[in-house]
């Protein structure tokens, strides 16, 4: 997202280009994968990561534009997400079980958080249970 608002902040015109046959790439990938499974989905997303770094120009950037893309092509800034709210769920799920890189991993979680989707997400691996506290173990005060 640095390198992003760097280069708007320095009038690249080139970015718009970049953004733009992004969502075309991501609305061709959505519509040959519609109807497809969450694992389908998530095992195609590996394969789709190469396309963003040659539509972005460099690895690094290429990764963290490419859920930012594809979430951003499925909401609509007046409306939400109106229909595509099961597609936009089931995106962050496919790219949480994703083969992608830990970078396009943690992007799409910091994607999940900014377009509130953290409730509708189940995570990958459940986590275990918390400990629950016995009558011998000591309790820890919190001090928050």
């Amino acid at each position: 997202m640095q390198e992003l608002l760097e280069r708007l902040g320095r009038g690249d015109t080139q970015i718009m280009a970049m953004c733009q046959q992004a969502n075309h790439a991501w609305s061709d990938f959505l519509e040959e994968l519609r109807g497809a499974d969450t694992g389908t989905l998530s095992a195609r997303l590996g394969f789709f990561e190469p396309t963003f770094t040659r539509i972005f120009g460099s690895q690094r950037f290429g990764q963290n534009m490419m859920t930012w893309t594809g979430f951003a092509a499925l909401y609509d800034t007046n409306a939400g997400w109106g229909q595509n709210l099961d597609r936009a769920k089931q995106l962050a799920e496919a790219f949480a079980r994703s083969n992608c890189s830990a970078e396009v991993k943690s992007e799409a979680r910091s994607c999940v958080i900014s377009y509130e989707l953290e409730r509708h997400v189940q995570s990958p691996t459940p986590s275990a249970p918390a400990p629950t506290p016995t009558a011998d173990s000591p309790q820890k005060k919190r001090r928050w």
